[in-house]
C-alpha cells in the first residue's frame, strides 16, 4: 500500500525531503558513456552514427540515407489509419494549434522622447529537432505537442527522430507526422539521435561565390545540425541534451513523469486514486503525491489505489512506482497543503477541493494546473490544448511548459537619433569611464563632437 505521512509525525521532515529529491538520478555515472558517444559522432559522423544504431537498435543500416523515413511511408500510414483515430488526432491537433497560436510572441517598436527607435524582433529558428520516445511504446501525442508550437512559430525545417528497434516504426507516429506536415524524419533514438541533431552529419559545401551550394540538398549523407532540440526521453537522452546545450538550444531536462494532487474530503476518492495511477503506469520511477487535510480520506484513497491497480495491464510498473515513489500526506489544513505542494513543484497538479479556484492564486510552482473533478491530467496529455511537455522534478520553479517561445529567437533593435546621442551620450561616457573602457567612451565622444 502507498505510504501515508502525517505532518505531525516525527519522521515527516526526513520523508518529505526524500520526496523533494525524487528527481535525483545517477546522471553523473553515465556522463562519461554519453559523452563518449557524442564525441564519436561529432568526430566521425556517419560511421559513428551507424555503429550506434547497430549497437542499440538491433539493426544495421548500411548508410545514413537508410535512417531516413520515406515520405511514401508517411503518406501510406495516414491513408491506412483507422478513421476514428484520424478524427481523434485531428481534433487534438486543432485544439493544440489554437492554444499555441494565442501564445505566439510578437515583436514591438517604439520611440522614446528623444526620437530614438527601440524594439525587439522575434524570428523563428531555421531548424528544430523533435525527439519522440519509442521502443517499448510509441507516443503520437509527444509528436503533436512538440511539432505544433514549432509550426506556429514558423520554423522552416522540423525534423523528427524516434527509436526504431529492428527497423520498425509505428504507423501511428508516421500518420501523425503526416497530420503535422512533417516530411523529414529519422529512425534513430537515444544519445545517437541527440548527437546527430546537435552536430549534424557531413560538412557544408561552398561554391566559388562563398555561398552554400545547392548540391547539399542532393547529398544523401549530409544532415545539417538543428538550432533547438525538444522532446522527452530517458535518462540517457536527458543527459545527452544537457551535454549538447550551448551547441544548440534545448527545451528542458525532463525526468520521470509525476503528479501532485491537493484534495479535501469533498473530492471523489476514485477519481483521485485513478489519476495517481495514471502517472504511476508511465514508469516505475514516476511519482504520485496526494496532499489532503483529511486522514480518513487519505486512507480511502490508499485503498482505492490498491483496488484499481488490479485492473491495470502495467500493474508491475505502477505498483513499483506507488510503493517506492508515491505518498499521501495529511496536512493540518489546506493552506499547509498548498505550501507543501509549492515546495514539491510538481509537473502536473490537480486541485480537487470544494472551491479549487480559491487556491489557484496561491500556487507558485507547477508545470500544469488542473482544476475541478472533471479535469483529469490525461485530458491535458492528449487534447486540452496546453502543452504536455512540462518541467519535472521540481524544475517548475524555473522552467516553463514547452511553448512557441522555445522555437524563436529575439533580437533587440536600437536606432539612436542625433537628439538622442546629444542628450544621453554624456551619461554613457560617464559609465564607460567608470568601467575603464576608453574605446567605448571615445566611440560616443566622437559622435558628440561630430556635426556631420
Amino acid at each position: 500500500m502507498i505510504k501515508i505521512l502525517k505532518v505531525c509525525d516525527d519522521n515527516f521532515e526526513q520523508e518529505f525531503n526524500t520526496l523533494l529529491q525524487r528527481a535525483d538520478t545517477d546522471i553523473h555515472n553515465i556522463i562519461p558513456q554519453v559523452l563518449s558517444i557524442l564525441s564519436d559522432i561529432k568526430a566521425n559522423g556517419e560511421r559513428a552514427l551507424l555503429e550506434n544504431v547497430s549497437k542499440y537498435d538491433s539493426w544495421s543500416p548500411k548508410n545514413f540515407n537508410e535512417l531516413k523515413i520515406s515520405e511514401e511511408d508517411i503518406h501510406n500510414a495516414y491513408k491506412n489509419l483507422d478513421s476514428k483515430l484520424k478524427d481523434s488526432l485531428q481534433i487534438a491537433y486543432d485544439r493544440i494549434y489554437e492554444f499555441h497560436l494565442k501564445n505566439a510572441p510578437k515583436g514591438f517598436l517604439y520611440h522614446d522622447k528623444y526620437s530614438n527607435m527601440l524594439g525587439q524582433n522575434v524570428l523563428p529558428v531555421e531548424r528544430a529537432g523533435i525527439y519522440v520516445p519509442g521502443g517499448k511504446a510509441f507516443y503520437p501525442s509527444s509528436l503533436l505537442m512538440n511539432a505544433i508550437p514549432a509550426k506556429v512559430a514558423g520554423v522552416k525545417d522540423i525534423i523528427m527522430t524516434s527509436p526504431t528497434p529492428h527497423n520498425k516504426i509505428s504507423d501511428m507516429i508516421l500518420a501523425t507526422m503526416y497530420i503535422c506536415g512533417i516530411s523529414e524524419g529519422y529512425k534513430i533514438g537515444g544519445v545517437g539521435a541527440i548527437g546527430m541533431l546537435a552536430y549534424g552529419i557531413g560538412k557544408l559545401k561552398w561554391n566559388k561565390h562563398m555561398l552554400f551550394s545547392d548540391t547539399i540538398k542532393d547529398d544523401k549523407s549530409y544532415f545539417k545540425r538543428v538550432d533547438v532540440i525538444t522532446g522527452p526521453g530517458n535518462i540517457y537522452v536527458a543527459t545527452a541534451k544537457k551535454l549538447v546545450f550551448g551547441e544548440v538550444n534545448i527545451d528542458m531536462i525532463a525526468g520521470p513523469s509525476e503528479i501532485g494532487i491537493i484534495a479535501d474530503s469533498n473530492a471523489n476518492k476514485q477519481f483521485v486514486a485513478i489519476d495517481m495511477l495514471s502517472q504511476a503506469e508511465h514508469d516505475s520511477m514516476a511519482s504520485a503525491i496526494l496532499i489532503t487535510d483529511d486522514y480518513n480520506f487519505a486512507n480511502e484513497v490508499a485503498q482505492e489505489i490498491d483496488k484499481n491497480l488490479l485492473q491495470l495491464e502495467r500493474i508491475e510498473i505502477a505498483q513499483k512506482s506507488i510503493n517506492e515513489r508515491g505518498a499521501i500526506i495529511v496536512a493540518e489544513n489546506l493552506e499547509q497543503a498548498v505550501m507543501l505542494m509549492n515546495e514539491i513543484a510538481p509537473e502536473h497538479l490537480e486541485i480537487f477541493t470544494k472551491n479549487p479556484f480559491s487556491i489557484l492564486g496561491d500556487i507558485k510552482s507547477a508545470g500544469a494546473i488542473f482544476l475541478g473533478q472533471y479535469t483529469p491530467e490525461a485530458i491535458g496529455d492528449y487534447l486540452a490544448g496546453p502543452n504536455h511537455t512540462l518541467p519535472t522534478g521540481g524544475s517548475a520553479r524555473f522552467f516553463s511548459p514547452l511553448n512557441v517561445d522555445n522555437f524563436c529567437t529575439r533580437s533587440s533593435i536600437i536606432s539612436f537619433s542625433r537628439n538622442g546621442i546629444d542628450n544621453l551620450g554624456n551619461h554613457c561616457i560617464n559609465l564607460a569611464d567608470t568601467e575603464g573602457l576608453q574605446a567605448h567612451k571615445l566611440s560616443v565622444k566622437y559622435r558628440l563632437e561630430s556635426r556631420h
